[in-house]
This record gives C-alpha cells, structure tokens and sequence, in this order.
C-alpha cells in the first residue's frame, strides 16, 4: 500500500505528486507531526489516504519548517536516534512457524520438516517496527513537494 500525494495548485513538476509506501509514509508524517505540532492538527489524518490533506499556506509553513530542521541538523540527529533505538529492539518470536525455526514439508513433497522460510529456521525475526525506515533525504524530497504544491490531498 501506498499514500500518493497529490498537489492541490502546483507550481512544478515537483509538486503534482509525492509517493511513499506505507512503511516509509508512517516515520515521515509521525516527524512532520513532531516538528510542527502547531501546523498540522492534532487527530489529523494524515496517515490514512482518504483524501485529508493540507492548505497552500500550511504546506509552505511545513516545508519551511523541515528545511530549518534539515539545516540546523535536527533531522539527522532524529534519523540517527531513530536507528539508535531500532538496532535496540529485541527480536520477535517467528509467528510463521511458532518460533521452532521449522516447517512442515508441503503435502506434494511427503514427511519431514523445512527451515521456516519467514524467519531462515531461528525461530525469531527482526522486530516488527524495523520495518519503517525513515531518512534526512526522504524529509527533503517530501519538503520540495510542499513547497510546490500548493496545498495536498492524500489519496
């Protein structure tokens, strides 16, 4: 799944449109929520796509305000916590094959036991929230297409 994000009045080819999948979407808009608490409402709907989005002059306020947190390096101090914190979570118990590292042999091959093709047969797998990665370079991408937009949809 994917949130497109459309411009409203764009101004370039920039700011028609900016995609994200969903696991690159929910670290971006939870740091836009973070460093502009005052531009973006609280219980927005920014991480659904049904067609919430932002204002002409709440989109420029937003990009400003990312560009000034890449510049003073706020953003890369995040990213960098952020990895911090997930290289620090535990793994998970593999749900695939209840964390015995093994499978069933398909039907058509007869009895026996396969490495569990979700974990590589060790039984747990990253934890889950590893998944959602964020960047300094997905933030600027993102500001550019504020900046252009002239207001956005989520779609």
């Amino acid at each position: 799944m994917g949130m497109d994000v459309i411009g409203r009045s764009p101004v370039s080819e920039t700011g028609r449109y900016f995609r994200n999948n969903v696991w690159w979407w929910r670290p971006l808009w939870q740091y836009c929520e973070f460093v502009a608490p005052d531009i973006i409402p609280r219980g927005n709907l920014g991480h659904s796509n049904d067609g919430w989005g932002l204002g002409h002059r709440a989109s420029i306020a937003l990009a400003t305000r990312l560009e000034f947190a890449i510049s003073e390096g706020h953003a890369a101090a995040y990213e960098q916590a952020r990895q911090k914190h997930l290289s620090s979570l535990s793994p998970e118990a593999c749900d695939i094959c209840g964390a015995t590292g093994k499978r069933a042999a398909p039907p058509a091959i007869g009895p026996g036991e396969f490495p569990c093709n979700g974990c590589g047969g060790t039984g747990s797998r990253p934890n889950f929230e590893t998944n959602y990665p964020f960047s300094v370079e997905n933030v600027r991408e993102f500001a550019a297409f504020l900046r252009d937009c002239g207001g956005f949809r989520i779609c």
